[in-house]
């Protein structure tokens, strides 16, 4: 399971704070190694399960764990540290993301991504102008502003032909892919489908947005409405869902009228909505923001680590990433 909720916390969009981090960095400040104004007098560190500090907050931006490596943001470039906190691969990248199937995205200061195993070393060469991550041993890549799948040894599994693409599912081996065709009645359709491992279309293209598979069905959107399709591509309308509706836990965030709250797989509210956001359940916990603040509740909707974070990540490896704001501990 550590796996699927990683990959969500990279896939789910995450509030616009000063600590967002999965914001780019600005390329100018990358090449000088300076910090953007977004990211001064904000740190980020990783707590426990209960809210206890792990390690300091330090670092620039930060990453969830995954397969015992987090990537981090330290003077103007990312690196790796285990779960002591002790440095494991040393920063040196313009850019990284989070491990997945023993390999890492990470971009050099030459503005192209590649891939790295867990010691550092560059197993797939910088040469993409986008990497995203593993899974299911195929991982979506970017060049020439058409998106392919590499496999682990570098070789192009899936040619260059969509307009987007993202990753495999954990479970399930099927990837969403954004196509533009032409339809001799319907004129010019951009819509998301379904490839699987071989790059066969297994759903057609028929939606507006769509994301991985997690537990045997995706988030998709579908004339103007969200819902799920299963691995055969039946589409089912859930009014209650929104973008980032996925269901993790058996829960799933949902807005009401203005305020978040959560339901089950039945559509039935479990936790009331009365938060300001709300992302999904990880490891028992999940992020929410009351008062312009970040804390964690549990399954049962009671606030176990108080809303005192500028920003967080879900818990993942029995940790997560939060952000404060120095000056305001000062």
């Amino acid at each position: 399971m550590q796996l699927l909720f990683t990959t969500l916390a990279i896939l789910i969009t995450l509030l616009l704070t000063g600590c967002a981090a999965s914001e780019p960095p600005s390329p100018n400040l990358a090449e000088e190694g300076q910090t953007s104004s977004a990211e001064a007098g904000m740190k980020w560190g990783y707590i426990d399960w209960k809210g206890g500090v792990l390690i300091e907050p330090k670092y620039t931006k930060a990453l969830s764990y995954s397969e015992g490596l987090a990537a981090v943001k330290e003077n103007g470039k990312w690196g790796f540290i285990d779960k002591t906190g002790a440095v494991a691969i040393p920063a040196q990248f313009a850019e990284a993301g989070s491990f997945h199937d023993g390999m890492a995205p990470a971009r050099s200061d030459n503005w192209k991504w590649g891939y790295i195993d867990t010691t550092g070393k560059v197993v797939i060469k910088a040469e993409y102008d986008d990497a995203k991550e593993f899974a299911s041993g195929l991982a979506p890549v970017k060049k020439d502003k058409l998106w392919g799948y590499v496999d682990k040894t570098g070789n192009m599994a899936i040619d260059l032909k969509f307009v987007d693409a993202k990753p495999f599912g954990a479970r399930d081996p099927l990837a969403p892919v954004f196509i533009i065709e032409e339809s001799y009645d319907k004129g010019i359709l951009k819509q998301w489908g379904f490839i699987d491992t071989k790059g066969a279309m297994k759903i057609l293209p028929s939606f507006t947005t769509a994301e991985p598979f997690v537990d045997g069905v995706a988030v998709v959107q579908k004339g103007g409405k969200y819902g799920y399709t299963d691995t055969n591509g039946n589409f089912q309308e859930r009014v209650e869902l929104s973008a980032k509706g996925a269901f993790t836990e058996g829960l799933a965030p949902v807005d009401q009228q203005g305020k978040w709250g959560y339901v089950d797989d039945k559509g039935e509210t479990v936790i009331k909505p009365r938060f300001d956001d709300a992302q999904s359940f990880s490891e028992g916990r999940a992020l929410v923001k009351m008062n312009m603040k970040y804390g964690y509740i549990s399954k049962r909707g009671k606030l176990v680590i108080k809303p005192k974070y500028a920003d967080g990540l879900p818990f993942s490896d029995g940790r997560a990433a939060v952000c404060v704001n120095a000056a305001e501990d000062e």
